[in-house]
């Protein structure tokens, strides 16, 4: 009967209005994303590794797991009707014979809160949806590696294929430069046309170093994030390997009424939401009075035998008065902050919805650019090697030449610029839908 009144408001899910489906997909239903590895949509070994080491050993992930561990302490000495506490004490000593004398003492003491209002139940409360919540971060902090990890494994592929772009138009380059010097022994072309061959050979290679570095950064920033050494992977990072091309047909979207689960960011604040509300219940309960019991059981002995059993038992009422003031104001901030916490949910939610809305319309464009970039490469190397036979049988002049070897270089970059984007946007996509990464006890 005492325990039968609980103040606050039952915690009930928050709900928003959304679409029935994203702008650019038809036909969509709803999907649940749990254990849908989209990385694996790469087909590549090595970056399936390197996941797989990161979700075991990226730093951040494994912070996230033991803020899980501390929530879970805390948790466990929230909302505690009572608590025992007992204590044993003895000792021998000598007296004035041969023989020692022993005495000792024991007491148990026992503390117990009738919760009249459901203040100690809705602290529980709060404790496990502060626990799901440092759950739900975890998952956001996966999310967060696996796109950290594939975008800086899909630049490094891109730094590589730039570099062997740089390097074939070098070779075209310096053949150029080449033909052009044979022209000028037979006095068919001036000085200006060799000195600018020449420039174009030393600006192509002046472009090199600059790749290289961001290479190089690709990769320390892949081996930091699985905190492992660059030695024991660089050499299969030094190999040549195509840049990585996803599998995008047939995506999994869902509509946006599954970013409410399956995003961690959005459980997250959903579970902050649900805590605020639990306290604001704790802080209702605190402007009614509480009742303590309390009382000990204590027990002395001698060699001679035990002596008499003592004990007591007492109840104590707090009343709030004086300071009811103070109490009001503490709910009614968890009041204005359940309120925040609410709308911060709602962001959320529609920000998930943006970002997916941002990655589609990306896909879409990048994937016809890749395509549109491919058709340009080869055009691009027709037209440079028509120039050069017609440079060599001097039809056109120097300029033209010139022209068709920027304009091969520029094809073959933009190529690649946009096959890394297409990578990065499908990336950005699986991300944005949420779902996907394990725990590390199912991993187990």
């Amino acid at each position: 009967m005492l325990t039968g009144c609980t103040l606050g408001e039952n915690y009930s899910a928050p709900k928003t209005d959304l679409p029935g489906s994203y702008t650019f997909v038809t036909g969509a239903t709803p999907q649940v994303r749990d254990g849908y590895h989209w990385w694996l949509d790469f087909q590549d070994p090595l970056l399936n590794q390197l996941v797989d080491l990161g979700f075991d050993q990226n730093l951040d992930i494994r912070k996230a797991l033991s803020r899980i561990e501390q929530a879970q302490a805390l948790g466990y000495g929230v909302g505690q009707p009572g608590s025992i506490y007992g204590k044993v004490e003895g000792k021998r000593e000598i007296g004035g014979g041969e023989d020692p004398t022993g005495s000792g003492f024991a007491r148990v003491e026992s503390l117990w809160i009738v919760d009249l209002f459901g203040e100690l139940r809705r602290e529980r409360e709060a404790a496990e949806y502060r626990v799901d919540s440092e759950y739900a971060q975890a998952d956001v902090q996966r999310l967060f590696y696996l796109s950290q990890i594939t975008t800086a494994y899909i630049d490094m592929r891109f730094h590589q294929e730039l570099i062997r772009t740089n390097l074939k138009v070098l070779e075209s380059r310096e053949k150029t430069f080449e033909l052009t010097k044979k022209l000028e022994a037979s006095g068919e072309v001036s000085d200006l046309e060799v000195a600018q061959a020449r420039a174009l050979v030393a600006t192509t290679k002046a472009a090199i170093p600059e790749v290289e570095i961001l290479l190089v950064g690709a990769i320390q920033r892949i081996f930091t994030l699985i905190a492992q050494p660059l030695q024991d992977f660089r050499e299969r990072f030094d190999r040549q390997a195509p840049q990585p091309i996803a599998r995008s047909k047939g995506i999994r979207t869902g509509i946006p009424a599954d970013l409410v689960r399956n995003r961690p960011d959005v459980r997250k604040a959903e579970r902050r939401y649900a805590e605020a509300v639990a306290l604001t219940g704790v802080a209702e309960a605190d402007l009614y009075p509480s009742l303590t019991l309390t009382g000990n059981i204590n027990a002395s002995y001698t060699d001679s035998g035990f002596d008499p059993l003592a004990s007591f038992f007492r109840g104590a009422v707090d009343i709030p008065v004086f300071d009811r003031g103070k109490r009001r104001a503490r709910l009614n901030y968890q009041k204005a902050r359940a309120d925040e916490l609410r709308l911060e949910w709602e962001r959320v939610v529609l920000i998930s919805i943006e970002e997916v809305e941002r990655a589609l319309i990306a896909l879409r464009k990048h994937t016809e650019a890749v395509a549109a970039s491919e058709e340009a490469v080869v055009a691009a190397a027709d037209v440079l090697s028509i120039a050069r036979k017609a440079y060599a049988a001097r039809k056109i002049n120097f300029l033209q030449v010139l022209d068709a070897e920027r304009a091969f270089l520029s094809a073959q970059t933009a190529r690649a610029v946009d096959k890394r984007n297409l990578a990065v946007d499908y990336v950005n996509l699986n991300v944005a839908l949420g779902g996907a990464a394990l725990r590390q006890d199912e991993k187990s």
